[in-house]
């Protein structure tokens, strides 16, 4: 029998939620985020996610009580030594990839960079992602959105 599943991307801030014990989706997310390390779900991260995640847990600003950067570096390299735990990275069709999805959807300001990492899992053909906000991702046809925190 073929295996149908396939690997789906977690968004940042599933990863923030789980490495801050004062979010309110901590205890979800953490399980998710267990679940994807120890390889009972098929998951993988983008190199934006992973910078996303940093900037965010050390930034006094959009945490209660940010990490130290070595405590931070460390999450990170956990993500990335892990063997259950692919990394995806843009490839040389990105910018290719990109520009047909500014073209099709007339993004503007920030919302740029959720395009980037839709265009980052295009390319790398991954075609579910974990998300709190999935209004950030629902109109891209290719994309299963799952909200893990929607009880659905």
């Amino acid at each position: 029998m073929e295996n149908t599943l396939t690997a789906s991307l977690v968004d940042t801030n599933i990863l923030v939620y789980a490495n801050n014990r004062d979010s309110s989706h901590h205890v979800v997310s953490k399980k998710l985020i267990e679940d994807a390390l120890n390889g009972n779900i098929e998951a993988v991260l983008s190199i934006q996610n992973l910078t996303e995640l940093y900037a965010i847990i050390t930034d006094k600003k959009r945490v209660e009580h940010p990490l130290s950067c070595d405590k931070a570096k460390r999450i990170i390299e956990l993500y990335v030594i892990n063997d259950n735990i692919s990394i995806i990275h843009p490839s040389y069709q990105t910018p290719y990839t990109i520009t047909k999805l500014i073209e099709k959807y007339k993004p503007v300001g920030q919302s740029i960079f959720d395009y980037l990492l839709v265009a980052t899992m295009f390319d790398n053909n991954i075609t579910q992602i974990y998300t709190n906000n999935t209004k950030h991702f629902e109109h891209f046809e290719f994309l299963e959105v799952i909200n893990p925190f929607s009880g659905k």
